[in-house]
């Protein structure tokens, strides 16, 4: 699976919108409130095994889907 698929799937356990394509953004389009943002950080940095540094987890510097790009 590559990134987007994996990314596009924690955005779907989150939203409960099955399909999901970069130009949607997370709050009005996903309806994710910010403690879905928050939750979708801990989740990428779980699922890519990454650390994100303290600059990287403002959720509020995510804006749609192609934002982590």
């Amino acid at each position: 699976m590559e990134i987007f698929d994996k990314v596009c799937a924690l955005l779907s356990e989150l939203s409960g919108i099955e399909t999901i394509c970069l130009e949607h953004e997370l709050q009005s389009d996903l309806g994710l409130d910010s403690l879905q943002m928050v939750t979708l950080l801990m989740m990428l940095e779980d699922n890519f095994q990454i650390t994100l540094d303290e600059s990287d987890m403002n959720p509020f510097d995510l804006v749609n889907v192609r934002s982590g790009e």
